[in-house]
């Protein structure tokens, strides 16, 4: 599968059968349950977990959008890189930059479109291409977890966004079931509410930190295998042994 998704025949656009008010009313409300899921105890927000999260919540919708395999019941190691051209045909349009009229109904051409909207410039993002070579270049050196970043280390978002879209994951499909949303439009939701989220903390970051944070994060997300409830329960026993026999008793 070819690492951009060139080759693939344009049109494969973002699906779109929410009416507008439909979608306004599921957008909000998924911005309120990501922003109020990073919420301290202090009232306080830290923009760089918030943004994490709601850029691996997206990527992980896209992977069930994709239809490919299911993101809760799998045999991919949780963590480990699956690409997908039906993934980048989602994410970018087969786009090459920004500029390209074919992005503008994917996933990343309705984020940066809501994003221009509310005061980024187009200087402030990353290359296209660059998002994609830094998901390549370094997977396996990021950790568990986690996708590799080009932000500041002081950036860096303090939980792995494969366990934040993990945790919300219960509460994200709830939402979409309440408010009827189709799978195939979930990424497109999840596209409009990342660009209200960057929006509302625009003032609180760099803007090419922000960006470059909920693109990589998505790019990233979107092609990497999602825990699931097995994969967890497999682990807690795996960590459980040694703790027991650690702390049995000598002839016990």
């Amino acid at each position: 599968m070819g690492l951009f998704g060139f080759g693939r025949k344009k049109g494969a656009t973002a699906p779109n059968t929410l009416t507008p008010e439909a979608r306004a009313a599921a957008a909000k409300a998924l911005v309120e349950l990501l922003e109020t899921s990073q919420t301290e105890a202090q009232g306080r927000i830290r923009v760089e977990d918030l943004l994490s999260a709601a850029a691996a919540v997206a990527g992980e919708r896209c992977i069930a959008a994709a239809g490919e395999f299911d993101p809760e019941a799998h045999d991919f190691a949780p963590g480990s890189a699956v690409f997908s051209e039906r993934i980048n045909a989602m994410l970018c349009n087969e786009a090459r930059d920004w500029t390209d009229p074919a992005l503008a109904t994917s996933v990343f051409g309705i984020v940066r479109g809501g994003a221009l909207a509310r005061g980024y410039a187009p200087t402030s993002f990353p290359g296209l291409e660059d998002v994609f070579r830094t998901l390549a270049g370094g997977i396996g050196a990021a950790g568990f977890g986690r996708v590799p970043l080009t932000v500041p280390e002081d950036n860096t978002p303090r939980p792995p966004p494969l366990r934040s879209a993990y945790e919300l994951r219960g509460a994200v499909k709830a939402l979409m079931e309440r408010y009827a949303v189709p799978p195939a439009d979930q990424p497109l939701l999840c596209a409009i509410a990342l660009s209200f989220i960057l929006g509302h903390v625009k003032d609180a970051v760099d803007h090419g930190v922000a960006l470059r944070l909920v693109f990589e994060t998505l790019n990233g997300m979107a092609k990497t295998a999602p825990m699931t409830e097995r994969h967890m329960r497999e682990a807690q026993a795996a960590q459980a042994g040694p703790q027991a026999q650690k702390h049995e008793r000598p002839g016990g």
